[in-house]
């Protein structure tokens, strides 16, 4: 398997940010914040082209509840 590191993007914020506001529009009160992790988003940094994000949610079985709403967005 090929492992692809390209130089930094500066549209992976962006990218970050409208994913963002996707799950926050469907996920509703089921998550309390979304945050962009990993390597693309740190400025600067080469990193595989993929973006890495993390949901802090209240309640774990609400989370789990979603499966369907994930399912539909392409998770």
């Amino acid at each position: 398997m090929n492992i692809e590191v390209v130089p930094h993007d500066p549209d992976w914020k962006r990218r970050f940010e409208d994913e963002k506001r996707l799950l926050t529009e469907r996920l509703g009160t089921v998550m309390a914040r979304v945050h962009h992790i990993g390597s693309t988003s740190v400025p600067e940094l080469a990193a595989k082209p993929i973006i890495d994000i993390i949901l802090e949610v209240p309640n774990l079985a609400d989370l789990d509840s979603a499966r369907r709403t994930f399912l539909d967005l392409g998770y």
